[in-house]
């Protein structure tokens, strides 16, 4: 799915800059006088500026959201294997005590002089 988001912000923003360079050319090779000219490249700055940051607050926004899911996703991960790994000490400590018992129980016992 990152694919899919990666390629279609790429396409985006790739078809942006060629629209922006084709709106820059337009500008400068039309018949207008320089004030026209620099007017409608302010404007058109000013339109590209408050896009973009209205993208950034979007996909930060989002960015932020799914930081938060993997966070949480992964506390979740290392208490679930905090409780397996104490849950198999537990049995291997226990198995050790039978172990040691039952030695302890077949073992010849040594006669003290």
């Amino acid at each position: 799915m990152s694919n899919e988001k990666n390629g279609f912000f790429g396409t985006v923003f790739t078809f942006l800059t060629g629209a922006t360079i084709g709106a820059g050319l337009a500008l400068l090779f039309a018949p207008q006088s320089g004030e026209e000219t620099r007017k409608k490249i302010k404007d058109a700055s000013d339109k590209l500026n408050k896009e973009a940051k209205d993208n950034y607050e979007k996909y930060s926004k989002e960015a932020k959201k799914a930081i938060e899911i993997v966070k949480s996703t992964s506390e979740k991960s290392i208490d679930q294997m905090k409780s397996f790994i104490k849950g198999a000490k537990e049995t291997l400590k226990n198995e050790l005590i039978e172990e040691v018992e039952k030695e302890a129980k077949t073992s010849p016992k040594k006669k003290k002089a």
